[in-house]
């Protein structure tokens, strides 16, 4: 008799009360009660019961194809699922006809018999109800949370830029991220341009902050005070890092710009960089729908071909389908890691960061001297420490990995460009602007000069 022990857990928490080894250790003993000693096991640790996305359940169902299994035993029915659709597909679509015995121990559920058989579809409304029922409790939990009490919903990973995640959702300041939040506000509103304010932040000392992060930073109301919950927004406990006036200043830009670019064609994510490698006058986005088919095609034209009385002359230099571009050019950005087509200049004045991190071993040594001295609270004293022994491992672990200050171009290669096709088109714009100074089209090819 060749049985399949299935096992699942769907947290970290109940994988470090060993539930898991509970299950297997249940299902083992009933095996040795009934002789049967070729066991093996299946284990989804960490997996919601509400799909069928779960490895090992997918490996179960290919052995159950392949004929390898003459049975399959849980602890619990809803450790096989907590879908009643899914449970009664397994047993009546995989196991049935596969002649594979079904058993769940707790409920003595047995599918060799009759009633077991019966039972099946009982018992999966009930898994099925109490997940529901769970979900809808959470929500409940969390929108309380939210609206009544004015906390942060999402987990520390997700917690925005500026703030630091307590328990329950409680947000706090992060000091040293506040300054660089209020000037980026006060600058976007005076450049009406993301990229123009991070370049100008830069040379003022900030640290680097993504592109791609800073628009849904402009339209986040959490730095006016707020939390959401659903899509909609309601008024936290936290202390708000820039004024409302401010913030709304902001979104009066944000209109002006979207009503400035209409009718224009939206996507120009090469704006001012495809240069014609003939007459060296700019390309220029265009479009054209075919009657037919009502399908509307995009490309790329030198200015030189497209308006030939404003000049002296006219350029034969070919047309680019916008299609065609973006499939060479994003492509050659991903790549950039595997190809090596940027070669950085290493000659650079070396960071010292044994200064560095020796000056955050001072500040943490000032925290815990105000934490023994004056009463620092010790909420506050975690989130401080926390924040500068993360600096501290950063530095740590540039320092072995180069001994100067890498770009944010060296950076981004060497954290994993993300796949340009599935971004939006502002993330997009940016990682454009960020690598690429021109890109040269010549008759056969395209040349691209790489920012430095």
């Amino acid at each position: 008799m060749k049985v399949a022990l299935y096992a699942r857990v769907s947290t970290e928490q109940q994988i470090e009360n060993y539930s898991i080894p509970l299950q297997k250790e249940r299902m083992k003993a009933f095996c040795l009660s009934k002789g049967w000693d070729d066991m093996t096991e299946y284990v989804d640790g960490g997996y919601s019961g509400s799909n069928l996305n779960r490895p090992a359940l997918q490996q179960l169902q290919k052995d159950i194809a392949d004929k390898k299994i003459n049975a399959v035993i849980v602890y619990r029915l809803d450790r096989l699922s907590r879908s009643q659709r899914d449970t009664l597909y397994l047993i009546e679509e995989m196991f049935l006809p596969n002649n594979v015995e079904f058993i769940s121990i707790s409920e003595t559920i047995d599918t060799s018999t009759p009633f077991g058989r019966a039972m099946i579809g009982v018992m999966s409304v009930f898994a099925q109800l109490e997940r529901e029922t769970i979900t809808e409790r959470l929500r409940s939990g969390r929108l309380k949370m939210v609206k009544d009490e004015g906390l942060w919903a999402g987990g520390a990973e997700s917690c925005p830029y500026g703030f630091t995640r307590l328990k329950r959702g409680k947000l706090v300041i992060n000091e040293d991220e506040r300054a660089h939040i209020v000037r980026i506000f006060e600058e976007y509103v005076i450049l009406k341009s993301y990229i123009k304010v991070q370049k100008k932040l830069e040379k003022e000392g900030f640290k680097p902050l993504a592109e791609w992060r800073i628009i849904p930073l402009l339209k986040n109301r959490v730095y006016i005070g707020e939390v959401s919950f659903g899509g909609e927004w309601y008024k936290g406990a936290h202390e708000p890092i820039i004024s409302t006036e401010l913030f709304n200043q902001a979104q009066k830009v944000n209109e002006h710009l979207k009503y400035k670019n209409y009718g224009k064609i939206k996507n120009n994510v090469f704006r001012q960089k495809v240069v014609c490698g003939l007459c060296g006058e700019n390309y220029r986005s265009y479009s054209q729908k075919d009657l037919k088919t009502q399908t509307r095609y995009f490309y790329m034209v030198c200015c030189r071909r497209k308006m030939p009385a404003r000049y002296e002359s006219k350029c034969f230099n070919r047309n680019i389908q916008r299609t065609d571009l973006e499939e060479e050019i994003f492509n050659r950005i991903m790549n950039l890691e595997v190809s090596g087509e940027i070669e950085f200049n290493r000659k650079r004045t070396p960071v010292d960061y044994s200064t560095k991190i020796k000056a955050l071993d001072e500040k943490i040594n000032k925290i815990l001297d105000l934490y023994i001295e004056s009463g620092l609270p010790k909420e506050t004293l975690d989130v401080k420490l926390a924040d500068l022994n993360q600096q501290k491992e950063n530095l740590i672990t540039q320092s072995k990995d180069t001994d100067y200050e890498i770009t944010r171009m060296e950076q981004m290669i060497k954290e994993g460009i993300p796949n340009l096709f599935e971004c939006d088109l502002d993330t997009q714009t940016a990682i454009v602007d960020l690598f690429i100074d021109k890109i040269i089209v010549k008759e056969n090819s395209l040349q691209i000069i790489w920012n430095q």
